[in-house]
């Protein structure tokens, strides 16, 4: 894990959140993976970028959030951590959902494995 890395994850995660969850899908993996928060509970692993791709999106359309400030692209481990601010709406300035962290493993180039927590402390657990 490197800065060519994070560089990637932030590429990812800023097209993302201006164009939507599918904008992401050329990087990444064939066989990528997707953790729900944990706390969920209906929380599962989604295998495969469709199955990934259409989790997110289901995730945004049921929550209605459209836009996340981003907090901090950093070396984890073996993984980026993204915290980012979750926001009503789909510009600046709207309410907020609150915080959420993803560990972000990124393997050959593209991502890998995806792990969503909600607070964290969860996230400082894995060390």
């Amino acid at each position: 894990m490197n800065e060519d890395s994070v560089r990637l994850v932030r590429l990812a995660y800023e097209a993302w959140n201006e164009h939507g969850p599918a904008a992401i899908e050329p990087l990444l993996a064939e066989d990528v993976e997707l953790h729900d928060a944990p706390q969920l509970p209906d929380a599962e692993v989604w295998r495969g970028r469709r199955s990934v791709l259409e989790r997110l999106q289901a995730v945004a359309d049921s929550v209605g959030g459209g836009y996340v400030e981003f907090q901090g692209f950093t070396l984890k481990g073996d993984a980026v951590l993204v915290t980012m601010l979750w926001e009503l709406g789909s510009e600046a300035r709207h309410a907020e959902l609150g915080q959420v962290f993803h560990l972000v493993d990124v393997k050959d180039g593209k991502i890998a494995r995806l792990r969503v927590f909600l607070t964290e402390s969860e996230v400082n657990a894995l060390s």
